[in-house]
């Protein structure tokens, strides 16, 4: 495959490494801008500029699959225009979402594909994201997202709570979403721990995994065909997930397969995180 990068020369020398060790790619053309770039299989788009739509709109219509990666929270006016072109140019579009894209996740997911329960509990440090609301409201909406793909449902119920330090500084979120499929998630984030910690905690019928995030060391505990108890452990390189998602982007554009996350997906959970955040006010 020959495969572009189109954004800031510095990142796209990072993400080149990423591309290059895999046969799968047989060149990789680095360019300012889309215009710049011949005729490429795939392109990878580094941009969190204001007209980060515009340039991946340019793209999709010269009918080349993207790897959008950007800011992640978008507005649902610009997802649908990315998503409609999308479908207009036949092309598939991915969102870069790690905490969905990241092996780990990947792994757990296919050994619990529809999860009935999820739990996730994320402690920080203030001190690392001490006056900077960004950062509080990345923590929960990155985990309120990988919930809204895996469980892959609608939604019944969402309950949500906050809790302020200071008027400008929330120090505690705790979300309950109870889906249509009957299956719950679980969301809580607090920022004035001494201790780190990130975990997640998946069950269904007969099997449940505990994650541990920031170690990305996963136990998979099941009852065997005799019913009783195995598990299974596993630990992931984090300093590998960026280029096993581009390696698995890149199969599923040569398969003509799904993205793991698109922006269909990427829109749902705009929509829902309108609906939280008019909560909050």
């Amino acid at each position: 495959m020959i495969v572009g990068i189109v954004g800031d020369a510095k990142r796209a020398v990072a993400w080149e490494r990423h591309l290059r060790p895999h046969n799968i790619v047989r060149q990789v053309v680095l360019a300012p801008h889309v215009h710049d770039l011949d005729r490429v299989d795939a392109c990878f788009i580094l941009d969190a500029t204001p007209n980060r739509t515009e340039h991946l709109l340019d793209a999709l219509k010269e009918s080349i699959p993207c790897f959008f990666i950007s800011d992640f929270i978008i507005p649902s006016k610009e997802l649908e225009r990315i998503h409609q072109t999308s479908k207009e140019a036949g092309v598939e579009v991915q969102l870069a979402h790690w905490p969905t894209l990241s092996p780990s996740t990947q792994w757990m997911k296919d050994k619990i594909s529809k999860p009935q329960f999820i739990q996730i509990q994320r402690n920080l440090n203030r001190s690392k994201i001490a006056h900077s609301s960004p950062a509080f409201i990345n923590a929960w909406t990155d985990e309120l997202a990988l919930c809204l793909k895996w469980i892959d449902s609608g939604i019944h119920l969402i309950e949500v709570k906050q809790s302020h330090l200071l008027p400008d500084q929330p120090q505690a979120i705790h979300l309950l979403i109870r889906f249509d499929s009957g299956a719950s998630a679980s969301i809580q984030i607090q920022v004035s721990s001494t201790l780190e910690q990130h975990s997640r905690y998946i069950a269904a019928n007969k099997s449940f995994i505990e994650c541990s995030v920031s170690k990305q060391e996963l136990k998979y505990s099941f009852l065997d065909t005799q019913e009783r108890l195995s598990f299974e452990s596993k630990k992931f390189d984090s300093t590998k997930a960026a280029e096993k998602s581009a390696l698995h982007f890149l199969k599923n554009v040569q398969l003509k397969k799904e993205v793991v996350y698109s922006a269909y997906d990427a829109l749902r959970f705009s929509i829902n995180l309108e609906k939280i955040k008019s909560k909050l006010l």
